[in-house]
């Protein structure tokens, strides 16, 4: 009798000790159930973050780095430092913005319906012009940095051609040019404020129809009615700004555009007349849906356009980008 007592008795206490086991397992368990991610996981989480903040203030700093290397790129390579367009327009007080008009005037006279010429052709008629107005010794002073940056056109052209298969002459200076781009050339030695040289630049864009007298003085229209009844293609436009950019008259900051290639971080290169005024006009590093600096993403441009396409960030012309002024088409008179 004891015997089964005794026995009943460990089989209760077996009993027992397996209820607390469960019970402690179901503790453990819930325990383990109700455990906190974020808190179990916080050391990871904590070199996670500081892992990608590193890399991301890396891949800015390289970016940054990479635009900085080509703005000093463009800088060092430049043809004319932007003191040395100072001193030539500095040297050239009497080539004023009459005296622009009449050699205009002269080259329509003597090369009608030519869109190009050679520099030489180019050349004789400025002086031709000059010498009436002034005598003999009236010409372009510092002419060598002129010449610099029409050689270096002539240069770039011919290497362009002869990759492409096309026979030019064998003595560079007979090869012609655009005129639109020798007149971006004088431009540079031009002594007016900025609203004059960009009337006369937008001026030679016009086409005869548009334009049938050139000179500044003999209009009947006031700056603001022409600007709005005379109008210039998109492509003669586009023509124009690579014109500035190869003669060196556009900031490097606003020639650079961004690559396709993101990762691992940004590059850079430098954009063409193309990509400069489309970013212009389509609102390039405005606010997310800001307008462009023109009505429309393309087509022609008014006089007023153009001015505003000339001080946009994305050309900047002369420095004009830096220069505040109220009214969209006001220009600095440096």
């Amino acid at each position: 009798m004891s015997s089964n007592t005794s026995t009943n008795s460990d089989k209760s206490k077996n009993n027992d000790n397996s209820q607390k086991d469960n019970d402690k397992s179901k503790d453990n368990k819930k325990k383990k159930d109700d455990s906190n991610i974020f808190l179990d996981n916080l050391g990871k989480i904590f070199l996670s973050t500081i892992g990608i903040v590193l890399f991301m203030l890396l891949r800015s700093t390289t970016s940054n780095n990479s635009r900085t290397s080509l703005r000093e790129d463009i800088e060092a390579t430049s043809l004319l430092d932007p003191l040395e367009i100072e001193d030539l327009r500095l040297a050239n007080t009497d080539f004023t913005i009459d005296v622009w008009y009449k050699i205009v005037e002269e080259i329509k006279n003597q090369f009608p319906g030519r869109d190009s010429i050679s520099y030489p052709e180019f050349l004789s008629v400025v002086m031709k012009v000059m010498r009436e107005v002034k005598g003999e010794g009236f010409t372009i002073q510092f002419g060598h940095l002129v010449d610099r940056v029409v050689v270096a056109e002539l240069e770039r052209v011919d290497k362009e051609n002869s990759s492409d298969g096309v026979d030019l002459k064998k003595d560079l200076m007979q090869n012609e040019l655009p005129l639109s781009f020798l007149y971006a050339a004088l431009s540079l030695a031009l002594h007016s404020s900025v609203t004059d040289r960009i009337q006369a630049l937008y001026d030679t864009m016009l086409d005869d129809t548009n334009n049938n007298d050139m000179t500044s003085s003999s209009t009947n229209t006031t700056d603001e009615e022409e600007s709005s009844t005379t109008t210039v293609s998109g492509d003669k436009l586009i023509q124009m700004i690579q014109h500035l950019q190869n003669t060196c008259q556009l900031v490097p900051e606003a020639q650079i555009v961004e690559t396709n290639s993101k990762v691992p971080y940004q590059t850079y290169r430098v954009g063409t007349g193309d990509e400069l005024v489309k970013r212009a006009r389509e609102g390039y590093g405005g606010k997310k849906g800001s307008a462009g600096v023109t009505a429309e993403s393309d087509g022609p441009v008014t006089l007023e356009d153009f001015h505003a396409i000339l001080k946009s960030r994305t050309v900047c012309a002369w420095g004009e980008c830096y220069v505040k002024k109220t009214s969209r088409a006001a220009t600095s008179d440096r």
